[in-house]
C-alpha cells in the first residue's frame, strides 16, 4: 500500500501559480488557500491545498441525502478564512459558490499522474458506478470502461449488504473481511437483492461473519474485474481510488483476481484534490471567493417540489378484508433458527368433529405457505412463512403449526392428498412424499380461475421474482417472469422500507394518498441515490416511499409485462398484494380495476390443492405433519458453471 507523502511538491514548471508579480499579492497569495470538493451519489469528499499543490486537510464523509448538512460537517477545522478559491468536480450538484467546475474523470487523472506517474491504469469504484481509466505506454489517455445501468459492484452494494449484516458501517465490514483466515464462501454479486438470499445460506451453513464478508469483497472484486475485463485491458500499475479504495479486502482480491499491483494510498479523494490542482494550474483567471464559514459557500435553497405522481387511492377496484375468523402468530422453539407462522382460520372449526382435507404447499424463494381446503371447496386455514434460506425447515415449522392447531381447536384431521409448487417444490415434494408437484405457474392459474372463471390476466410479484401471465377461458395463453435483476419484487420494497425506518405492515398506510416524485426503477442502489436527492430537497419520507411504489409498478411493466396484452379482468396474486397502496399504484396506471383476493398471499399453495381436489385423490403417499420432529439432513453444493454460483 502505498501512502501520498504528507508534503507533496511541485511536480512540473507548468504547474506553478502565476499570480500578480507584486510583492503584497505574492505574500498573500502564498497564504491562500483552494478548496476542492467532490459530491457523489452517496458521499462526499473535500480537500484544502495550497498553492504548492500540498495537501493541508481533507475530510470525507456519507452524506445520506443531505448534501449541505453533511458539507457543513465535513468542513469543521477547515481554516475557511484562508480560502480564496473553490473547485468542484462535475457530479457536485449546484448548491455551492465555484470558481471553477471540471469532469470527474479529468480531476481524478490530474491528481493521480501528480502522485503516481508510473500509474499504467485507474479504477474508480463509488457508490453507484465504476470504471476502469486506461493509459498508453507513454501515459497518455487510451480509453475508458464503464459498469452497465446494473449497479452490482458498486459502494452501494456493499453498504446495502452491511445494513444486512447489522454492522454499523462499510469500514467495519471491511475490517471484518480483512480478519477473515478461513475459507470464502461464494455469494452472488450481480444484485443487492438476491445477495440476501446467499448471506442467509452462509449463516445457516455455518460461515463466520468474517468469512460471509469477505465472500461479500471477492463476489465485488470478482464481478468488477469480470464487467471491466482488467485482466486483459488494465495495464499495471493499477491505481485504485475513490471510496471502495479503502476496502483492503476488495484490493486483495482485485490484485489476486488480476495478478496485478494495484496502488491505494491514504486519501482516495482524488476527484476533489484533482479539481483543486487544476484550479491550481489556471492561475489569477480563476473568480476569488470570500468564506468565512461555510454557509457562504452556499447558495440560497430555491428548489420547490415537484410532483410527478398523483395521490395514491384506490377508485376503480374493490379491496378485500384479510384474515379470517382467527388469526395469531405461532413460533416453533425448539426448531434452529425459529420465525413465526402466521396462522389464518377461515372456517369455525368445532371441536370434536374429524376434518378431511388437501394440502397445499408453496415454498418461495423468501416465504413458504400452506393451505387446507376441505373436499368441498372451503378454505379452511391458511399457513404464512419467511423461507430464510431454509426450505426444509421452512416446511417442518409449517406442519408444526398445523398439528398445533389441531391440538389448539381439538379437532381431528386426516389429510387427503398433498402437493408442493413454488422454487422449492421438487426439493419439498420429496421429502413430505407429496402426491403432485406443480409449476407456479399452472397453481396459480388454478387458484385465479376458482376465485374468477373471467380471469384474463394475472400479475404475481413475489419476493425475488415477478410473473406475467394471460389466460383464454381458464387456460393459459402466455406467461414471463423477470430476468437476473430483482428490482420490482417484494424484496426491493422491503429494501427501500428498511432503510427509510418504515415497518412493512405500515407502508400501505404511511403511503395512500400521497403524491410522489419520479425515482429510478432500475435497481436499489440507483433509487437510493434518488431518494436521497429528494430527502434533501425536504421531500417527505412519506413521499419517497410512495415514489418506490410507482418504481416497482413501472419496473414490472416494462420488464416484465407485455403491456398490450392485459385483459380486462385483472388479478394480482402475492403477498406484495396486500400493500393496497401498491395495487393503486397500478390502477392508476392501467385505469382497469385490480382484483386481489383475501387468499393473494396463498394463491399458489390454493391452486395446488383445487388440482388435488380436482383429481379426486383418496390414497396419498404424504408422510404426515408429523416430520417436522424429525432431523432432516440437508447437504449443499455450489454451481461453478457461472458467476451466479
Amino acid at each position: 500500500m502505498k501512502s501520498i507523502p504528507k508534503t507533496l511538491s511541485i511536480s512540473r514548471a507548468s504547474d506553478r501559480w502565476d499570480m500578480s508579480s507584486t510583492t503584497t499579492q505574492t505574500r498573500e497569495n502564498e497564504h491562500s488557500l483552494i478548496l476542492g470538493v467532490d459530491v457523489g451519489s452517496v458521499s462526499l469528499s473535500v480537500a484544502e491545498i495550497n498553492l504548492k499543490r500540498e495537501i493541508v486537510k481533507t475530510a470525507y464523509r456519507f452524506h445520506h441525502g443531505d448534501v449541505r448538512g453533511t458539507l457543513r460537517e465535513a468542513l469543521n477545522g477547515f481554516d475557511l478564512g484562508k480560502i480564496r478559491w473553490v473547485a468542484a468536480t462535475s457530479s457536485t450538484p449546484s448548491i455551492l459558490k465555484t470558481s471553477r467546475q471540471y469532469d470527474n474523470r479529468v480531476a481524478i487523472m490530474e491528481a493521480a499522474r501528480h502522485f503516481h506517474p508510473e500509474t499504467g491504469s485507474i479504477l474508480v469504484v463509488g457508490g453507484e458506478a465504476f470504471g476502469l481509466i486506461g493509459f498508453d505506454e507513454s501515459g497518455k489517455y487510451r480509453s475508458f470502461r464503464t459498469n452497465t445501468s446494473c449497479a452490482a459492484g458498486t459502494g452501494s452494494f456493499l453498504d446495502q449488504q452491511a445494513r444486512r449484516l447489522n454492522l454499523e458501517s462499510t469500514e467495519a465490514l471491511s475490517r471484518q473481511a480483512s480478519g477473515n483466515t478461513g475459507a470464502v464462501p461464494k455469494m452472488a454479486s450481480r444484485c443487492a437483492v438476491f445477495a440476501k438470499t446467499d448471506l442467509v445460506h452462509a449463516q445457516q451453513e455455518g460461515y463466520s461473519l468474517e468469512q460471509i464478508c469477505d465472500g461479500l469483497c471477492h463476489g465485488l472484486a470478482r464481478n468488477i474485474v469480470d464487467t471491466l475485463s482488467m485482466d486483459r485491458e488494465a495495464r499495471a500499475p493499477i491505481l485504485f481510488t475513490c471510496g471502495v479504495s479503502r476496502n483492503r479486502a476488495v484490493v486483495r482480491h482485485i490484485e489476486a483476481i488480476t495478478g496485478k499491483h494495484v496502488i491505494v494510498d491514504e486519501t482516495g479523494m482524488y476527484g476533489a484534490v484533482g479539481a483543486a490542482f487544476l484550479l491550481a494550474g489556471e492561475g489569477h483567471e480563476a473568480e476569488v471567493i470570500a468564506i468565512g464559514s461555510a454557509d457562504d459557500l452556499l447558495l440560497p435553497e430555491t428548489a420547490r417540489k415537484k410532483y410527478f405522481h398523483e395521490p395514491l387511492e384506490l377508485t376503480l377496484s374493490a379491496y378485500p378484508e384479510f384474515g379470517g375468523v382467527e388469526t395469531y402468530e405461532y413460533t416453533v422453539t425448539p426448531l434452529p433458527f425459529p420465525h413465526p407462522v402466521e396462522v389464518d382460520i377461515y372456517e369455525v372449526l368445532k371441536p370434536g368433529l374429524e376434518y378431511e382435507a388437501y394440502l397445499g404447499v408453496d415454498i418461495g424463494s423468501t416465504s413458504t405457505k400452506a393451505l387446507l381446503l376441505s373436499p368441498g371447496g372451503r378454505v379452511l386455514a391458511g399457513f404464512y412463512t419467511a423461507t430464510a434460506g431454509r426450505p426444509v425447515a421452512a416446511v417442518q415449522r409449517v406442519f408444526a403449526s398445523i398439528e398445533d392447531l389441531r391440538e389448539k381447536k381439538k379437532i381431528g384431521l386426516r389429510i387427503l392428498g398433498a402437493g408442493t409448487t413454488g422454487s422449492g417444490r421438487k426439493f419439498a415434494g420429496k421429502i413430505m412424499g407429496a402426491d403432485i408437484i406443480l409449476d407456479e405457474i399452472t397453481a396459480h392459474a388454478r387458484a385465479a380461475c376458482e376465485i374468477d372463471p373471467n380471469v384474463d390476466t394475472i400479475i404475481e410479484i413475489g419476493g425475488q421474482d415477478s410473473k406475467f401471465t394471460t389466460l383464454k377461458k381458464g387456460r393459459v395463453t402466455f406467461s414471463i417472469m423477470n430476468n437476473v435483476c430483482a428490482a420490482g419484487t417484494g424484496s426491493f420494497i422491503e429494501e427501500q422500507a428498511r432503510k427509510l425506518g418504515c415497518p412493512l405492515a405500515e407502508y400501505s398506510s404511511r403511503t395512500e394518498g400521497r403524491r410522489s416524485p419520479i425515482v429510478s426503477d432500475r435497481c436499489t442502489v440507483f433509487m437510493e441515490r434518488d431518494m436521497n436527492h429528494y430527502l434533501s430537497e425536504g421531500y417527505a419520507v412519506e413521499e419517497v416511499l410512495a415514489s418506490v411504489l410507482h418504481a416497482v409498478r413501472e419496473n414490472y411493466l416494462t420488464k416484465v409485462a407485455v403491456e398490450g396484452a392485459i385483459g380486462n379482468t385483472i388479478f394480482f396474486q402475492g403477498a406484495t398484494a396486500k400493500n393496497r397502496a401498491l395495487v393503486a399504484a397500478f390502477e392508476q396506471r392501467l385505469q382497469k380495476p385490480i382484483h386481489v383476493s383475501r387468499y393473494c398471499h396463498l394463491t399458489g399453495a390454493l391452486g395446488v390443492a383445487l388440482m388435488l381436489s380436482d383429481q379426486g385423490i383418496r390414497e396419498t403417499g404424504f408422510r404426515g405433519t408429523a416430520i417436522h420432529r424429525n432431523t432432516i439432513h440437508v447437504s449443499s453444493e455450489t454451481c461453478e458453471l457461472c458467476t451466479n454460483h
